[in-house]
């Protein structure tokens, strides 16, 4: 039996097999679903900071947050994409980037950015939709309804249902 007990990032070499294992020996509710409390008690949410930006030069970055449901889901994302940066690229770029605070929703010169421990772009798909979903917060979840049906889909291979009131 492997022990489950210890966090791991979601760059973890071995991240998708490792909650697939965990997942088949451990845990699952009576219909079968696994409550994201599970995932999130197993993967560490890769989101340090988010800040908003204004004229943001996304080439050669990828999205993460909602701009990455918007992707692969029906989930409509807003006007500010979000893309995710390693903390040692934001900390090279930073004092260079135009923050803001105040913008109006429809303004989509403002970027989201949201800054990782590591390179988002360092992983494959499987592994960023579980850092993707892992990165909400408990309050976004109950907040917005629809991130949750998106989540639900994006982790359905996995079996794991986003549902807030699971997160209690």
């Amino acid at each position: 039996m492997v022990d489950f007990s210890t966090l791991i990032m979601a760059n973890h070499p071995d991240l998708i097999s490792r909650i697939k294992r965990h997942f088949e020996e451990e845990y699952a509710l009576n219909d079968g679903r696994i409550p994201m409390r599970v995932l999130k008690a197993l993967v560490s949410s890769p989101r340090l900071a988010d800040f908003y930006v204004r004229d943001f030069s996304s080439d050669g970055y990828i999205y993460v947050g909602d701009s990455f449901l918007d992707r692969f889901t029906m989930l409509a994302d807003m006007p500010q994409k979000t893309y995710g940066l390693s903390l040692h690229r934001w900390n090279e770029i930073s004092s260079e980037l135009i923050i803001v605070s105040d913008y109006d929703f429809r303004d989509p010169t403002i970027t989201r950015i949201q800054v990782w421990p590591f390179d988002p772009r360092d992983l494959h798909l499987d592994s960023l939709t579980v850092a993707v979903a892992v990165s909400y917060t408990a309050l976004e979840l109950v907040r917005e309804p629809r991130i949750v049906g998106a989540l639900n889909e994006l982790l359905r291979l996995y079996n794991v249902q986003a549902d807030p009131d699971e997160l209690r």
